[in-house]
């Protein structure tokens, strides 16, 4: 966890390496700095939180963009995970949805999140969801004068 530190690392969790892509390329086209991690599936985003392989170290990331829909095992088991372990417990969730009907279905489970973003996200929504968590902030490259 970034907590204290000059960056705020984000765990990307979305199946979709073009989806995946165009999330980092928004932070890229924004200049923001900020840590991001891409996993593609659950298997690997629990390897990456509890630092099995291919990972060294277990990961607390301060922010989890997390796509409910994974093959296989869907996002939900991260999220267990997630609030299960004492060092994520507190890190903030936000889902990833396919659609707005999607959304409301996934708010009838009163899941331990913070937030909904429906697909594709565009900073805009980025930077709606981390001004709505107090706690974060996204740190921008400006170069020197």
């Amino acid at each position: 966890m970034s907590r204290g530190s000059e960056y705020v690392e984000i765990l990307i969790v979305q199946d979709d390496p073009a989806e995946a892509l165009l999330m980092r390329e928004e932070f890229g086209d924004h200049r923001l700095v900020n840590r991001v991690q891409v996993v593609h599936d659950a298997p690997r985003a629990l390897a990456y939180l509890d630092g099995d392989l291919p990972f060294t170290e277990p990961a607390v990331p301060d922010l989890v963009l997390l796509d409910v829909n994974l093959p296989g095992r869907d996002g939900r088991v991260v999220l267990r995970h997630l609030r299960a372990r004492p060092a994520t417990r507190n890190v903030p969730v936000i889902l990833l949805t396919d659609s707005p009907a999607a959304e409301r279905i996934l708010r009838a489970e009163f899941l331990p999140v913070q937030g909904y973003a429906t697909k594709p996200v565009d900073f805009a929504c980025l930077v709606a969801v981390v001004r709505s968590i107090e706690t974060l902030g996204f740190q921008v490259w400006r170069p020197a004068s």
